[in-house]
């Protein structure tokens, strides 16, 4: 098999988990196709991990956001990736193989006190896929504020929702700034909010 068969064998998997993940599981899947890989790579830019030495992703999914994510971290830096569904942890257990990356198999409320070892300031980013309009206000508040409790000072918070405006009462609880960035071109069209705290004053 070529590499470019291997390939598209490994898209057309995931693409099938996905939807498969999708129909059975719709309170935990918010999208009937993953992230395009254009919208992954805005979200990679906006969560500035070309520069970054530690980076969480909550919910990859299949990992579609996951490869962009890499493919754009320096070669020392260190991908924490939150997952709790079974068919996608055993997904990217068998399809991610780049060392720097990490499967957490827990909830994405543990991203403030998974045990990352050296890294003491905080996440350099943290990039989300979680579909909050499906969780319950207190969990959808839990997660925000482990994120920001997860970060360092002035570190973004980038996510991507389908619906425009659901999240940013429950964000700007927890950020102090937050940016809206409508990406039409993605099936189905989505809106990325980054946030982020901004630091004291010396």
């Amino acid at each position: 098999m070529s590499p470019d068969a291997g390939g598209q064998s490994s898209l057309s998997m995931a693409r099938w988990n996905f939807l498969r993940t999708f129909i059975r599981d719709r309170n935990m899947v918010g999208s009937v196709t993953p992230t395009s890989r254009r919208v992954a790579r805005r979200m990679a830019q906006l969560g500035g991990v070309e520069q970054a030495s530690a980076v969480a992703e909550l919910g990859p999914g299949t990992g579609a956001i996951t490869r962009e994510l890499l493919a754009m971290m320096p070669a020392s830096s260190r991908l924490w990736a939150f997952e709790l569904h079974p068919l996608f942890v055993q997904h990217l257990g068998k399809t991610v193989t780049d060392p720097r990356f990490i499967l957490v198999a827990e909830s994405a409320e543990m991203v403030a006190r998974v045990d990352t070892g050296a890294i003491e300031a905080g996440f350099d980013a943290i990039i989300s896929s979680i579909p909050f309009r499906l969780l319950s206000p207190d969990l959808t508040h839990r997660i925000l504020d482990d994120a920001a409790k997860a970060l360092r000072p002035g570190a973004p918070f980038v996510t991507i929702q389908y619906h425009p405006s659901y999240l940013l009462p429950y964000i700007r609880e927890h950020f102090a700034e937050v940016t809206r960035h409508p990406s039409v071109w993605n099936i189905p069209p989505a809106t990325l909010f980054r946030a982020r705290n901004v630091p004291a004053a010396r």
